[in-house]
């Protein structure tokens, strides 16, 4: 098929302005296309993080209830805006709920060196400010903490 033919059988007895709009359209949507396309293949092969060299926490909390959770939440929000903006070595912190219990979250904390964790984050303002209420629900039975920590080996991607 040719681009005419194709057009002729989309619209064929459009009036001239009309088989210009159409074109027009048709020729904007495959543009369209070619930069989606491109996009998600160079989003899709490439990345800015390279694996093998972060170290990794990852934490489990457990609350007994929904309140506590909630809690936690609002209290951590200070904790991530400030590790957005001033560690720079913190490539990765995700806070997710387990399908399987809605009253587990688990975190997710990607660091450069396991320095950066021991010796940076752990000493930022509003980490500090935010762990004692952490252990307070503790204290108190109302949440557990459970966690691990690895190298990455390089055997895959980020």
């Amino acid at each position: 098929f040719t681009y005419q033919s194709v057009m002729m059988r989309v619209r064929p007895l459009a009036s001239s302005s009309t088989k210009t709009h159409t074109t027009v359209t048709l020729l904007a949507c495959v543009a369209l296309g070619v930069a989606l396309g491109y996009m998600w293949k160079s989003s899709s092969t490439t990345s800015k993080r390279q694996p093998g060299t972060a170290w990794v926490l990852a934490v489990t909390f457990t609350f007994k209830e929904e309140s506590d959770l909630n809690y936690f939440l609002e209290t951590w929000k200070d904790v991530i805006k400030d590790c957005r903006e001033n560690e720079p070595f913190l490539l990765h912190y995700e806070i997710g709920r387990l399908e399987s219990d809605p009253l587990k979250l688990h975190m997710l904390e990607r660091y450069d060196r396991k320095d950066d964790y021991l010796e940076k984050h752990k000493i930022g303002v509003e980490f500090l400010k935010a762990r004692p209420k952490l252990k307070v629900l503790q204290d108190e039975g109302k949440l557990s903490i459970e966690g691990y920590s690895y190298q990455e080996l390089g055997r895959g991607f980020v």
